[in-house]
Order: structure tokens, then C-alpha cells, then sequence
């Protein structure tokens, strides 16, 4: 069984690569994803496909794509933590932390800490 820095190690990997149908296998069916803020997107999305719906959403906010940094990763037996630097067009930048729970080799959960959670919020619009 792999360990929870490899399987997002893995995740990364698809994601730089521009394979997100790869990335996206990684997440359980039963994922569930705390997007946090004010914005229509806030609150815990449940499901790989309410996931999925999120991110995609959140992208085409960002006019459909954004130059991910990674910054730092910290691991533990199985959680991952991620900071990152995001920058989408328009010289929009943000920086947040993702915290991944894996079990077996899948992300069963995520947590969204934004640096800037309003600027992030009125990049994906108020509720």
C-alpha cells in the first residue's frame, strides 16, 4: 500500500501533467471536500462527482485555468498537507493550505485554508 505522501505525490503528478480524469480518480467516491468562505461554492461538498462540479466551477471562475506552485508538503501516516501558490489571469494570486486525509490509496477528505479568503471569495463571487 503506498503511503499518503506518495498517493499525493501521484495526484500532483496528474494534475501538473494537465490529466485531471487521472487526478480526480484518486478521490473516493464518497469524498468530502470543505471549500471554505462565503461564495456559492462554501461548505462541504460530498461525492466525488459534487467535487468535481466545485473544482470545475472554481475554474472557470479563474477564466479557466491557474498556474499551481507548490510551496511546501508536509506528511504523516495518513494526511497531507499541501501549501500552494495559485496564479490565475489577471495577475490574480492566492496561497491556501489543502489538507488531504487518505486511506488505502485514496483521498477520502480535504480541508481549503485560504491565506486570503476574501480575495478568494470575490474570485469566485459572493453568495
Amino acid at each position: 500500500m503506498a503511503s499518503a505522501g506518495a498517493v499525493i505525490g501521484e495526484y500532483l503528478a496528474a494534475m501538473e501533467r494537465g490529466d485531471r480524469a487521472a487526478a480526480v480518480a484518486f478521490y473516493a467516491d464518497d469524498v468530502v471536500m470543505h471549500v471554505p468562505g462565503r461564495s456559492a461554492f462554501a461548505g462541504a461538498r460530498r461525492g466525488r462527482a459534487a467535487v468535481m462540479a466545485y473544482l470545475a466551477a472554481a475554474l472557470e471562475r479563474a477564466d479557466g485555468g491557474a498556474e499551481v506552485e507548490l510551496v511546501d508538503m508536509l506528511a504523516s501516516e495518513e494526511r497531507v498537507m499541501l501549501l500552494v501558490r495559485e496564479r490565475f489571469s489577471g495577475g490574480i494570486e492566492i496561497e491556501r493550505a489543502n489538507v488531504y486525509t487518505v486511506r488505502g490509496e485514496e483521498i477520502v477528505e480535504a480541508w481549503i485554508y485560504e491565506a486570503d479568503q476574501y480575495a478568494v471569495d470575490d474570485l469566485l463571487g459572493r453568495a
